[in-house]
């Protein structure tokens, strides 16, 4: 009965101190994975500078890309307080007829560069 205390305890204890070392990683990277109810949307925000962020929009099969893509520009609004901003996008965006020639294609997040 007393090695299947110390063995639990020990089973514990490793995934606690597991545990808070993955936390203590998230914590000090500099983005962070947010979700969004208004627009229904998770993105991940880095700040890379001052007045640098990326977006990550993450895609999810309820949203339209046209809803990704506005709230694109409305966070990219938010962050730099108006409307005098940059965007370069990096990656996800989509053809017209792209879900008709491949529907099963898995789209990739929506990524741009933000510059205020």
């Amino acid at each position: 009965m007393k090695k299947i205390s110390q063995l639990l305890l020990c089973t514990i204890l490793f995934f606690t101190i597991s545990s808070c070392a993955s936390l203590q990683k998230s914590i000090g990277s500099n983005s962070t994975t947010l979700w969004d109810f208004d627009h229904n949307v998770q993105f991940k925000q880095t700040k890379l500078s001052d007045r640098h962020y990326t977006l990550e929009v993450i895609p999810n099969n309820k949203v339209d890309f046209e809803q990704l893509a506005t709230f694109l520009l409305r966070k990219s609004y938010r962050l730099c307080g108006g409307y005098h901003y940059k965007i370069e996008m990096i990656q996800g965006i989509e053809g017209f007829d792209d879900k008709r020639a491949m529907p099963n294609y898995i789209f990739p997040s929506l990524i741009a560069k933000i510059e205020c």
